[in-house]
């Protein structure tokens, strides 16, 4: 923006100056009543004008060289600065600034007087077409040169009145290679910009990688990425006092620490971003491998936003039906059933303490964001069986209920006894009350109490007689929660077919998160885990229960 600006303000220059040349060249006989011979350049007000250029052009140079001067002290000032010294640098700013200042008001006060400046020519004195000739050579040579000199391209200038080019052309020449110049110096600094974002990013996102190692991120079988090995080992404190350029690390004491993360939490430093990212690294990875239970028979879909979403139970495609003999294709209609669910945020603050900090105890902090991803997932299974399980649909009655035809007798878990479940899960109809194609069970679902009695069921064993056979041996899953008390068990679908649930998070939010809660300091600081997620019943086909009995 400023060197447009620039550009554009010696455009107008360009233009308010070139007009003199213009109506001298337009009409010289005009000229004559303005301007006299070499005395009129000598003591008339052009003349005034051109003696006073140089002194103008001197201020304008020493005006650029005291902009450039106050930028560079301004750079001077960057993190990890004695207040002495910050001080000091923003009096020398000052200075430089006043002195601007009065420059600018010399250069205004030289551009006044030449502007006031009175053009009389000598009394009854005649110019001939020879002087004409040279008084106008000498306005567009001294034009030029003044444009030029203005832009910052005396050479380019000098080029010109070699060439005898005209101020109007010239006008429109200097214009283009000014604006040339400009789009060159904007690609230029765009270039370096952008590598050096690119730089920092990298060692940024390197940084992150190798921390979260440390903080207990499973490590990859081929190690870690190329840029993030050189950073691998590095402990917090070593993190914190790059970040602040901080020098003489070799001797620090607790209050040295504690001056590091205290000015190392600031927005100007990379640690509170490399940290939080390790750390949400970590969690997430760890969250990753701790599965709960209701995954294998609850299907997942993501929701868009915190309202209520509507699952649609749309019945089977209308069956097909004749064409008539008149050509007429008669209309089906969808049966449909409406549940909803949501999803809700959740979040549970923990805290990093000062001790672990000036201890540098990696180990400390990554068994504590181990046991908070297992603990996420301990969360959702718990929040699951709770709230989703045998929830209330929209009939107003549980997932399993009688009216539903998924309920059955209590039964101790036996071949009998599950052969009626598979049953009634393949009697069940469409929402049209129209036979379904096939509902086949695949999964059983048992507490702690009925783990023994379905591994007896789905072992497979070498029967001794046909009668001994075990028809079950290998058509089942078994899943086994903590979450169901006592002797009851289920059969499931597969959610790919079909399922009571759903599950699912924010969109774009998959895993707990980690934010910053508090800065660092000398007491250590604090941090929320938060995590969106949602579940619920949508359905009952394709599940059945048995209260069960001791086996």
């Amino acid at each position: 923006m400023k060197k447009a600006a620039y550009v554009f303000a010696t455009v107008a220059a360009i233009l308010c100056f070139g007009l003199a040349f213009v109506i001298i060249s337009a009409d010289p006989s005009h000229a004559s009543t303005l301007i006299g011979h070499d005395a009129i350049l000598q003591g008339g007000g052009l003349g005034h004008m051109l003696q006073a250029s140089p002194a103008i052009l001197a201020l304008r140079s020493k005006l650029t060289d005291l902009t450039s001067r106050a930028e560079k002290k301004r750079g001077e000032l960057v993190d990890g600065l004695s207040s002495e010294a910050a001080r000091a640098i923003e009096q020398d700013h000052a200075g430089i600034l006043a002195e601007i200042e009065q420059v600018r008001s010399e250069i205004t006060t030289l551009e006044n007087a030449a502007r006031s400046a009175p053009v009389t020519p000598p009394n009854n004195q005649n110019i001939d077409a020879e002087q004409q000739g040279i008084l106008a050579e000498r306005t567009r040579s001294a034009t030029i040169d003044e444009l030029a000199a203005r832009a910052g391209v005396a050479d380019f200038g000098r080029e010109h009145i070699r060439a005898g080019t005209s101020v109007e052309a010239f006008r429109s020449a200097l214009f283009e290679k000014l604006f040339d110049k400009d789009q060159s110096v904007k690609t230029d600094s765009h270039v370096r910009a952008q590598v050096g974002q690119d730089q920092s990013e990298t060692i940024r996102s390197a940084r992150i990688e190798a921390l979260s190692y440390g903080l207990g991120a499973p490590m990859p079988k081929d190690g870690p990425s190329a840029a993030a090995r050189q950073f691998t080992g590095q402990g917090l404190i070593d993190i914190a006092a790059d970040s602040v350029n901080f020098r003489g690390r070799r001797m620090l004491n607790a209050r040295d620490i504690d001056d590091i993360f205290t000015r190392a939490s600031h927005a100007t430093s990379d640690f509170p971003a490399i940290f939080e990212g390790a750390v949400n690294r970590t969690l997430e990875q760890r969250y990753a491998l701790a599965q709960p239970t209701f995954r294998k028979f609850a299907r997942k879909k993501n929701f868009r936003d915190f309202r209520p979403d509507t699952v649609v139970r749309v019945g089977d495609f209308p069956l097909l039906k004749k064409v008539l003999e008149n050509g007429e294709i008669k209309y089906g209609s969808f049966g449909e059933g409406k549940e909803s669910v949501r999803v809700f945020s959740y979040a549970i603050a923990l805290n990093i303490s000062r001790p672990m900090l000036i201890n540098d105890d990696l180990g400390a902090i990554a068994d504590l964001l181990t046991s908070y991803g297992s603990s996420v997932a301990l969360f959702e299974e718990v929040t699951f069986y709770a709230d989703a399980y045998n929830g209330k649909l929209a009939d107003g009655k549980p997932v399993f209920h009688a009216d539903h035809g998924n309920l059955g007798t209590a039964s101790a878990i036996s071949v009998d006894s599950v052969g009626e479940g598979r049953k009634a899960m393949s009697k069940q109809k469409t929402i049209d009350d129209r036979p379904m194609l096939a509902n086949p069970a695949r999964i059983m679902l048992v507490g702690p109490d009925q783990l023994t009695n379905a591994e007896k069921l789905l072992a497979s064993i070498t029967p001794a007689t046909v009668s001994t056979v075990n028809i079950f041996s290998g058509k089942f899953e078994l899943v086994e929660t903590s979450q169901i008390e006592g002797p009851g068990w289920d059969l499931f679908a597969d959610p790919a077919s079909g399922s009571n649930y759903r599950w699912g998070y924010l969109d774009g939010y998959e895993a707990p998160r980690v934010r910053m809660d508090e800065p660092f300091g000398r007491q250590g600081f604090s941090m929320s885990v938060e995590h969106d997620f949602g579940c619920g019943a949508t359905d009952f086909r394709f599940g059945y229960h048995n209260p069960g009995k001791p086996a």
